[in-house]
């Protein structure tokens, strides 16, 4: 995949160690001249020094038939100009931004940005949602900021051992897509009986989460 970052700092160069594992084709462009010397120098890939939200700038990196643009900037207009310009000007079908204000991810979709993601709205939900019962092991708020994946595992407390899915009486928006049980990974059904020490993966919506734990842990909290 042909891939064009527009940013500076870690997040930039720890992208482009990781596609470049991956064997994407990168071109990076960046607003500060030092780290530009340096990307240069330690990764085999094209640098543009300029700033990444000028329509001339995309234009010397020769980014037509890119396939994604990742936008990481710290400006949000920035990033929702750079954005548009690859995919209305330069004809590159995805684009990726980061948003630091969580208020202005809807209006990136909105406006056609395929992802838009608020590290802001992602680490306070993280954090908020985590503290919530002991039993919960990972939890992921998902693109779509109303999907949320959850793990919880099941103890031998909990009211759910020995029934089964169908009598749980979860939440008509939450899902339990798989269980893992041992070394043994079940899809379950209706009629899959709980035991102690499964590990649930649930999806569930943003506003039945709380139910859904309470239906799980008994809402414990720590």
């Amino acid at each position: 995949m042909k891939i064009v970052i527009v940013g500076n700092g870690v997040k930039v160069n720890f992208l482009a160690d990781s596609l470049i594992k991956k064997g994407h084709q990168l071109v990076i462009i960046n607003n500060n001249q030092d780290e530009c010397e340096r990307l240069s120098e330690f990764k085999d890939i094209m640098v543009i020094y300029g700033e990444g939200s000028k329509k001339f700038i995309l234009e010397d990196a020769n980014i037509y038939g890119f396939d994604l643009m990742i936008a990481v900037k710290s400006n949000d207009p920035d990033n929702l100009v750079i954005c548009l310009l690859a995919k209305k000007v330069f004809g590159i079908p995805r684009a990726f931004a980061t948003v630091s204000n969580p208020r202005n991810v809807e209006v990136f979709k909105k406006l056609g940005i395929n992802t838009a993601v608020s590290a802001t709205y992602v680490l306070s939900n993280i954090i908020e949602q985590m503290a919530f019962a002991d039993q919960v092991i990972n939890f992921m708020p998902l693109e779509n900021e109303n999907l949320q994946l959850l793990e919880v595992l099941v103890e031998n407390i909990s009211d759910v051992c020995g029934k089964q899915i169908m009598d749980l009486g979860l939440p008509n928006d939450t899902i339990i897509g798989c269980i893992l049980r041992g070394n043994n990974t079940i899809v379950p059904n209706g009629r899959t009986e709980i035991h102690e020490g499964d590990k649930l993966m649930i999806f569930t919506s943003a506003s039945s989460y709380a139910s859904t734990l309470s239906k799980l842990t008994g809402g414990a909290r720590r």
